[in-house]
């Protein structure tokens, strides 16, 4: 055996050590991604479409500098939408999504938990009920854009299950998770080596062991090559 042959046979086996484990998470996970369309990891077939339009607004309507003046901060955005089947406004900050009532101009955030039930429950397009709803004080971060503060959690049951996390700023609902999401999302965290976060993918880990395992299968590859020259590939 010459001595590169020996080289890259010994780092064959080294980096198969240490990098082979993460190399079966990676192709593991991403035959999980594979196997249902991401709209439906996503629960999107869950939310019923938002086909809501306003085609007439009442005659008055509460003055802008009154809405501008009651946010109390610098506005980015603000619109007339449909809520609940009305118009309500909603002013986009900094620190998040309000809403108002779109003739008097009374706040209408954050909304009461009949109002945040009636969302949910008109957001639902699955097979079963709502089962049980709760305000959550510090929302975690499958909450999507409303971790770490107040959320409204909507856990429905039946045939499909899923938790909605609505919004009680902006009255929407922020995010649909499913057990599907759930199994998604700790795959997502592995594959990209972020288990905390499972947002980087740009980390230290990620770069070593991808240099690693393309080591591995270039010194995998050499090996082949080397057994086919010596027409041994098959002894």
């Amino acid at each position: 055996m010459n001595r590169l042959t020996h080289f890259f046979r010994r780092l064959h086996n080294v980096l198969g050590l240490i990098v082979g484990a993460q190399v079966v998470l990676w192709v593991a996970s991403g035959l999980y991604f594979s196997l249902r369309p991401i709209e439906e990891v996503r629960g999107e077939h869950l939310r019923s479409p938002a086909h809501t339009m306003i085609t007439e607004l009442p005659d008055s309507d509460a003055p802008v500098s009154g809405i501008l003046a009651a946010v109390g901060e610098p506005v980015m955005a603000l619109k007339v939408k449909p809520w609940l089947g009305r118009p309500v406004w909603e002013a986009e900050t900094h620190s998040g999504k309000l809403m108002f009532d779109y003739a008097s101009g009374q706040p209408l955030s954050p909304v009461s938990e009949a109002d945040a039930r009636l969302v949910a429950e008109a957001a639902w397009a699955g097979k079963g009920d709502l089962a049980s709803f709760a305000l959550i004080a510090e929302a975690p971060p499958e909450a999507g854009r409303g971790a770490g503060r107040p959320m409204w959690r909507a856990e429905f049951e039946g045939e499909d299950k899923a938790t909605f996390w609505i919004d009680p700023q902006a009255g929407d609902v922020a995010a649909v998770r499913t057990d599907w999401w759930r199994t998604f999302d700790l795959f997502w965290g592995l594959h990209i080596m972020d288990w905390t976060n499972r947002e980087t993918i740009s980390s230290w880990w990620m770069k070593l062991f991808s240099f690693g395992a393309l080591m591995l299968s270039l010194a995998g590859i050499w090996l082949v090559v080397d057994r086919l020259l010596k027409g041994r590939i098959l002894k």
